[in-house]
């Protein structure tokens, strides 16, 4: 009960991120420090749009433990400046609002650091923790996190420890790894992986005869993956009989949340359910985003973010092609749907072979759609929805996508700006790379 409590905090400091700027604030920032007062060790804001300094605060660092409030009215803290300290003490950045990490925030010695905040920190734009040693501490909304800084040593601590809490120390570059043929984390997880803003670029799994294949094989109810980017990703599942497949995880039952792969393949050549993001889904899938290859073959569902969605899906988007053979189902954004869907888009060319139900955003769905859309021009197809179209899904010109958030786009959750993501609407939470 309490991981779910924990939960919905989260979304409701996501929510508040939307609209932060009705918040006063306290910024860390490269800008001069005011409105905090500092003493023995605790430093607070006790004013409207509050500053501190981020070398003042590595400064103060160097001698001791520092804890930094925001106190008073509703008041939220934000990293809009890179910042690192050496030393060996303890940070504790304190908010009862919410705490957005919007830029770097480097523990370059053997260092603490707690993220005391309702459901933990929300990741933007350019924001991101990184640990230079896994010796270093890290507590988020009380919950003390494992460091690992590969996949190999994630693969351990969930092998051993199926509820832990774990998260990514830093940049993870998996091509050191090969190309392997087995799934790495093997283990259903059960307990809660932060990749805290950080990437893992080019994974490989290719030619595996397993039935489940993506990092993750599968997450369990009460398991949350959030904030990890994956690029370059390439997975081949080859299991004869069926395969499940993506490049975050093969099936989910609990929650995925901020989270992308971008970059590569994801194939089989034989029956499956293939997703860009996730295969199969009962659980909850938010705020996440995919650009890859999904290539199926006959009877396959084929997803560009989700290959058979039950569940919960909202602030989503899929932007690569996806392909599949006869009797299988296509769409761009999922291919078989008996989920609760709003708020998402696609663009990706959709094709299928005789008697596939094609969509450009779906090839099956059993429930109602509410504020989705497809790009009537790059898609290749004027159908939302296997051959067809429904109410709640909108077909929309490349230009149209472009020209502004469609309605049900939340500002804050989403964004646009015509440097991003070629001018197409975007996650803040977890931009293009």
């Amino acid at each position: 009960m309490r991981h779910i409590c924990k939960l919905a905090a989260f979304n409701l400091a996501l929510a508040a991120a939307g609209i932060a700027s009705a918040h006063a604030t306290l910024n860390i920032s490269n800008r001069p420090t005011k409105n905090v007062d500092c003493s023995a060790g605790v430093c607070r804001a006790f004013a409207a749009d509050a500053v501190m300094n981020a070398h003042d605060l590595a400064a103060m660092l160097d001698s001791s433990d520092i804890t930094l409030q925001t106190t008073g009215d509703p008041q939220d803290m934000e990293i809009v400046s890179p910042f690192a300290w050496s030393s060996a003490h303890a940070l504790t950045l304190q908010s009862s609002d919410a705490i957005s990490i919007r830029n770097t925030i480097t523990v370059r010695g053997t260092a603490h650091l707690s993220l005391a905040v309702p459901g933990g920190p929300v990741f933007q734009n350019k924001g991101a923790v990184r640990f230079l040693d896994v010796a270093s501490g890290l507590t988020i909304d009380g919950d003390d996190y494992r460091l690992v800084n590969s996949i190999a040593s994630l693969a351990a601590v969930i092998a051993a420890h199926p509820r832990a809490f774990v998260a990514l120390a830093n940049d993870y570059d998996a091509h050191q790894d090969g190309q392997v043929t087995h799934v790495p984390v093997a283990t259903e997880f059960g307990g809660t992986f932060d990749g805290l803003g950080n990437t893992i670029s080019n994974f490989s799994i290719w030619d595996s005869a397993e039935n489940d294949v993506a990092l993750f094989k599968a997450v369990k109810r009460r398991g949350v993956l959030r904030n990890i980017a994956m690029v370059n990703v390439n997975v081949l599942s080859e299991n004869t009989f069926t395969n499940i497949a993506a490049g975050l995880v093969a099936y989910n039952g609990g929650t995925v949340l901020n989270c992308s792969v971008s970059g590569g393949t994801v194939r089989t050549d034989f029956q499956g359910t293939l997703g860009g993001l996730v295969g199969l889904s009962y659980g909850s899938i938010s705020r996440s985003w995919a650009n890859v290859s999904v290539e199926g073959a006959q009877d396959n569902e084929v997803g560009g973010l989700i290959g058979n969605a039950h569940g919960h899906v909202q602030d989503v988007y899929a932007l690569g092609r996806v392909i599949a053979g006869d009797q299988s189902d296509v769409g761009g954004l999922i291919g078989y749907n008996f989920g609760h869907v709003r708020d998402g888009y696609a663009t990706g060319h959709v094709s299928g072979g005789q008697n596939a139900r094609v969509g450009g955003v779906m090839g099956t769905t059993q429930l109602p759609v509410h504020d989705t859309y497809w790009d009537t021009e790059a898609s290749g197809t004027t159908n939302g929805v296997g051959n067809t179209n429904i109410d709640g899904i909108t077909g929309m010109t490349t230009a149209e996508l472009q020209s502004g958030l469609p309605h049900g786009f939340v500002p804050g959750t989403w964004a646009q700006d015509a440097a991003i993501n070629g001018g197409l609407p975007y996650l803040p939470g977890t931009p293009p790379r």
